[in-house]
C-alpha cells in the first residue's frame, strides 16, 4: 500500500503497573540508537542573557529568564510554540509563577527528565532535545505510548530503537509491582512486568499485538522470531 507521508511508528506497552500506588509512576528520558525522527521546538530558561542569546543561535524558540516569563503569563509567547522546555536550577523559583499554564503540558521542567541542567550543560541538553531524546511516563492505566522512529528508518534502526527501548523498561522496574493486592516485600513470584503490546504507524486503521517474547530482556526470543 503506498502512503506519502513518512509515517511514524508508536509503540504502546502494557505494564502491570498502578501508578497510583508508590513506585509505579514511571517517567523518564533517553536517548533512542538512531533517534525518533522527530524535532521538537525547545524553551530555555536561564537569567544569563549571553547563554540565551547563544541557545537562539543553537535553535532554541525561546530563551530568557523573567522576561520570558512574563511573555509566558501574558500570553505574549504562545505555549504551542515549543513542545519541550529547559531551565537552570536558579529559574524554577521563577517558573512556580507560571507552573499551572506549563504543567497541565507536560512542559515544566523535571529534573527526572533532565530537562533542569547547570548553565555549562544547557547547550548540549538542547542539542539533545532538539534531536528528539525520548520521553516517557505511564498514564493512568500502566500504558507507556512511545515513538521508536520512521517508516524511512527500516527493520534493523526500527529493532535497534525497539531493543534500546525495552532494556531502559526493564532497568527501571520497580521492587514491587502489580495491580492487585499483593503481601509485604516486593511482587509475588511470577508476577508479569508486561501485559500486553502493541505496534501502530500514523494512518493505520488499527494496532497489531506484539509477542512479548519477543521483546521481553528476559527472555531467550528477545528480538527474534519464537517461530
Amino acid at each position: 500500500e503506498y502512503r506519502r507521508m513518512d509515517e511514524s511508528v508508536e509503540v504502546a506497552l502494557q505494564l502491570n503497573l498502578d501508578p497510583r500506588k508508590p513506585g509505579q509512576a514511571l517517567r523518564g528520558s533517553f536517548s533512542l540508537p538512531h533517534g525518533n525522527g522527530k524535532k521538537f521546538g525547545v524553551a530555555v530558561f536561564t537569567d544569563n542573557m549571553e547563554l540565551a542569546k547563544e541557545a537562539l543561535a543553537n535553535g532554541a524558540v525561546v530563551a530568557g529568564g523573567a522576561s520570558l516569563i512574563e511573555d509566558i503569563k501574558n500570553g505574549n509567547v504562545s505555549l504551542t510554540s515549543f513542545q519541550r522546555t529547559l531551565a537552570s536550577p536558579e529559574m524554577m523559583p521563577q517558573l512556580s509563577s507560571i507552573a499551572r499554564l506549563l504543567g497541565p503540558r507536560g512542559l515544566m521542567p523535571n529534573p527526572k527528565l533532565n530537562t533542569i541542567q547547570p548553565q555549562d550543560q544547557l547547550l548540549e541538553t538542547l542539542e539533545q532535545q532538539q534531536s528528539g531524546i525520548s520521553n516517557y511516563r505511564t498514564d493512568k492505566e500502566g500504558i507507556v505510548r512511545i515513538g521508536i522512529g520512521r517508516g524511512s528508518f527500516g527493520v534493523d534502526k526500527l529493532m535497534d530503537n525497539m531493543r534500546e527501548l525495552m532494556n531502559e523498561i526493564l532497568s527501571i522496574k520497580p521492587e514491587s509491582f502489580g495491580k492487585g493486592k499483593k503481601g509485604k516485600g516486593g511482587s509475588a513470584k511470577g508476577t508479569k512486568y508486561y501485559l500486553k503490546a502493541h505496534l501502530s504507524t500514523t494512518q493505520s486503521k488499527g494496532s497489531v499485538l506484539v509477542d512479548l517474547r519477543t521483546i521481553d530482556p528476559t527472555s531467550s526470543f528477545f528480538m527474534s522470531d519464537p517461530l
